[in-house]
């Protein structure tokens, strides 16, 4: 039996989430064309929706939910999408992934991502969790970063440090600073 490593499922949950958030812009386009909710700013269009719940499914068979307090899109030359307060939802045969932050922003065509605001990703089969303030990266490279304090519960082991790199999807994390590593006898020790 092979057992999934920590920072493959981190890499997965960073990738279905971005995919996600593709797919439904691509595909969404009429849910965001309301007049009363439009907002303009100097020259670039703006629209804002408030209470937003996306449902999606991929074409492998992958479901995606999106609940956000707000979405704005920005159309410029970086097409910025701005989601506060969202709460991600991946249900993969079974298998749920969950990814909240305060702020998710994407832009370059939808290429780079940047979550803030207390982001947890959270694989309760795996038994993975992680926690950070910021986490900042690109969709196509599968490189990730943050250099604020992060914490990895994974099974019985909690791994503390100052900052996270991932490149390649996780085929390479490197936790930066002094990394503490904590093995634990009951999960209730772990927060």
């Amino acid at each position: 039996m092979k057992i999934i490593s920590g920072k493959t499922i981190f890499a997965f949950l960073i990738f279905f989430l971005l995919t996600s958030f593709v797919v439904n812009n691509f595909l969404s386009n009429n849910n965001f064309e309301k007049k009363d909710n439009e907002i303009k700013k100097s020259s670039k269009k703006q629209k804002k929706v408030v209470g937003i719940e996306i449902r999606q499914q991929n074409s492998n068979g992958d479901q995606f939910l999106i609940v956000a307090d707000t979405l704005e899109e920005i159309e410029s030359t970086e097409k910025k999408v701005i989601l506060e307060n969202s709460l991600t939802t991946i249900n993969q045969k079974g298998i749920l992934t969950k990814i909240s932050a305060g702020k998710a922003v994407i832009t370059n065509g939808y290429n780079d991502f940047t979550f803030s605001q207390k982001v947890k990703i959270t694989k309760k089969t795996r038994k993975f969790t992680l926690k950070t303030q910021t986490l900042s990266g690109t969709f196509q490279k599968g490189n990730y970063y943050t250099n604020d304090s992060v914490m990895i519960l994974s099974g019985n082991t909690i791994i503390r440090g100052k900052g996270l790199k991932i490149k390649k999807n996780g085929e390479y994390i490197r936790i930066k600073g002094k990394a503490s590593v904590k093995m634990l006898l009951t999960k209730g020790d772990a927060y």
